[in-house]
């Protein structure tokens, strides 16, 4: 199973971090990840549009797929599109995870075009489909 946590270091001065940990020990905050994931997230959501502004950067016309967070792709999913003589234009925001048994032949078959901004997880095969994609 993927994680979908990453770890980042950050630079903080005194003040700062002292702050976070009194907040901390008043039990607002379980610890200092726990205030920093939160800050964030309510940093983010404050560029909630133009985050969404980036899924829309393509020629109107094509049938997209957008997502802001994890994308799994499966082979039974593509195998019915692929029936369907379906194409699939993905955009992301976050993770694109693309099953091990997708072979690439289908994915190729399938995926007309995509945009990813965030984390692939993806046999080499695919990725390097997609290398020639981009």
């Amino acid at each position: 199973m993927t994680n979908d946590t990453e770890k980042i270091t950050i630079n903080l001065g005194v003040v700062e971090l002292a702050q976070i940990d009194v907040l901390v020990e008043q039990g607002l905050y379980s610890n200092r990840s726990d205030f920093m994931r939160q800050a964030i997230r309510k940093q983010l959501d404050g560029y909630r549009s133009i985050i969404e502004n980036q899924l829309a950067p393509f020629p109107s016309g094509k049938k997209w797929r957008f997502t802001i967070g994890i994308t799994t792709l499966t082979r039974k999913s593509l195998e019915q599109m692929a029936a369907d003589n379906e194409k699939l234009n993905i955009s992301v925001i976050g993770m694109l995870i693309v099953d091990a048994d997708v072979g690439p032949a289908l994915f190729a078959n399938v995926v007309e075009r995509f945009s990813l901004k965030g984390k692939l997880v993806a046999s080499d095969e695919i990725k390097d489909i997609i290398k020639t994609m981009n």
